[in-house]
């Protein structure tokens, strides 16, 4: 039996790009000196969905790393208990998230670095309803942060999504969670199928 069971991936590369776009917060995993290292950076899908882009202080363990690198976007859980759904028996647990694999490099120019965080700003500023640009910084304290933190990129090897959302369960059970969910207003109700 593999694991997670082949019903709980989700391959579907643009249900999956929109995932790590609507939930930027990757947790990177590296091994380094034969330890796993654990570390939280946001990352944004270059215009062509080849790399994930990023940067990171310059004593960040990515940097260091033996290999390939894992990034995990956690997207959405929600609790399911058979109080609301008595026809699952068990309590259980939903959930949608994207687990990318590559391997990273840094990112050399200024140019190159310049657009990086130019796009970054402008996918995170949405969020904030904002619209600040990287230019407002002048440009002796720009070169100050380019020197002082690492602009990297990571070459996406792989990428699936672990969606957990009762795929085993009964089309008629699903559309229970799926009216659950939708109550809840989260947005995992749109993946249960």
């Amino acid at each position: 039996m593999s694991y997670p069971r082949n019903y709980y991936i989700e391959s579907n590369p643009n249900i999956l790009s929109s995932m790590i776009t609507k939930h930027p917060l990757a947790t990177l995993t590296v091994i380094q000196e034969g330890k796993i290292k654990t570390v939280f950076v946001p990352l944004t899908l270059s215009d062509d969905h080849a790399y994930l882009l990023g940067h990171a202080t310059k004593d960040n363990p990515i940097f260091r790393a033996d290999g390939i690198i894992q990034a995990v976007f956690h997207c959405e859980d929600h609790y399911l208990s058979p109080t609301v759904i008595p026809a699952i028996k068990l309590p259980t647990w939903l959930y949608a998230n994207v687990v990318v694999e590559g391997e990273l490099a840094l990112i050399a120019t200024d140019d190159e670095k310049y657009a990086s965080m130019q796009a970054q700003i402008t996918h995170f500023e949405q969020f904030s309803n904002s619209d600040w640009q990287l230019d407002s910084v002048p440009a002796n304290q720009r070169q100050s942060l380019f020197n002082a933190i690492n602009f990297f990129k990571i070459k996406i090897n792989t990428m699936h999504g672990a969606f957990k959302l009762s795929q085993n369960q009964s089309s008629d059970i699903r559309e229970k969670i799926r009216t659950h969910l939708t109550s809840s207003k989260t947005m995992l109700a749109s993946y249960v199928c």
